[in-house]
């Protein structure tokens, strides 16, 4: 995971903290569910957007399909917190 941001479990949530942002524009750490962090994890093994459907699918018994649109929404959403993926 790049240097910049960190992940951690705290009260039943996960959160994904910038530790380089800007103190005078401030933003709260991301929140999510276990799901969202096994994506993170996911991402920085390597794997790509369809492969990390098609494994969460398998971990929760749904379609690769049913996935994919909320993964893309939770990849997007990084990508506007500013995470690299």
């Amino acid at each position: 995971m790049d240097k910049r941001f960190v992940l951690r479990h705290a009260a039943g949530t996960y959160w994904l903290i910038d530790l380089e942002q800007d103190p005078a524009a401030y933003k709260e750490p991301m929140s999510f569910i276990k799901t969202g962090a096994e994506v993170i994890e996911l991402l920085e093994e390597g794997k790509k957007t369809m492969e990390i459907a098609a494994i969460i699918s398998d971990r929760y018994n749904s379609k690769p399909e049913d996935v994919l649109e909320d993964i893309v929404s939770f990849e997007m959403q990084l990508k506007d917190f500013g995470y690299i993926i």
